[in-house]
């Protein structure tokens, strides 16, 4: 019998990942799968420090009713999802939709032909004739797991900075992408894709210059 996440996390971290907390539930099933996330989440991720400070710092930052410091100026925000699945493979392309569910004439793609061998993750956002491959290397993470549905996925977060955009990127500064991939892992353990269960990227536009 499994232990429930809430039975292990102290007062801070409940309050700060109470959203995580339920997507995790979801994500999730197994004691096992729960205990390799929550590892990854205070080795690669995100320190049990790190995040112990930020809860204090959001509290002080409530207490005195002072606003956060602002993310950015402009971003566009893509979800992407996949119509139906696909057969098992190391590469997917899905379309992305905007917020209000139109599809935008976007897609990306996902290659982990390389992953087991040399731990390469490739991919690319385009729009229309507009193409951008983010370099996701110095940031990227990743773990699969099972769900509650008894289904296998793979969850992917990473950011990379952009310099050379072009065409509907050229005002693109940066890249942020969170994905989960309903996934099967072959007998020498390449993972294998089947449907993109809503990506969200979000592309930041570039700080306007100063006068």
């Amino acid at each position: 019998m499994s232990v429930p996440v809430s039975e292990i996390l102290d007062d801070h971290w409940e309050k700060a990942v109470k959203k995580i907390f339920a997507i995790t539930q979801m994500t999730a099933a197994s004691s096992g799968g729960r205990r390799s996330f929550l590892k990854l989440l205070g080795s690669g991720l995100l320190g049990a420090t790190a995040m112990t400070a930020g809860v204090g710092g959001i509290e002080r930052a409530q207490a005195k009713d002072e606003e956060f410091p602002r993310l950015w100026k402009s971003a566009l925000v893509l979800i992407g999802n996949s119509p139906a699945d696909q057969y098992p493979s190391s590469v997917i392309k899905c379309p992305f939709f905007f917020e209000n569910g139109q599809f935008a004439n976007a897609f990306h793609t996902l290659d982990l032909s390389m992953l087991r061998i040399t731990g390469r993750v490739t991919g690319s956002i385009s729009y229309q004739n507009d193409t951008i491959y983010p370099d996701f290397s110095p940031s990227i993470a990743g773990a699969v797991t099972q769900g509650t549905d008894g289904k296998q996925y793979f969850l992917s977060a990473g950011e990379a900075a952009l310099t050379e955009g072009i065409g509907f990127f050229e005002d693109v500064s940066k890249v942020i992408v969170r994905c989960k991939y309903k996934v099967t892992v072959d007998s020498v353990g390449d993972i294998l894709l089947i449907a993109c269960v809503d990506c969200v990227a979000i592309l930041v536009g570039k700080q306007p210059a100063k006068a």
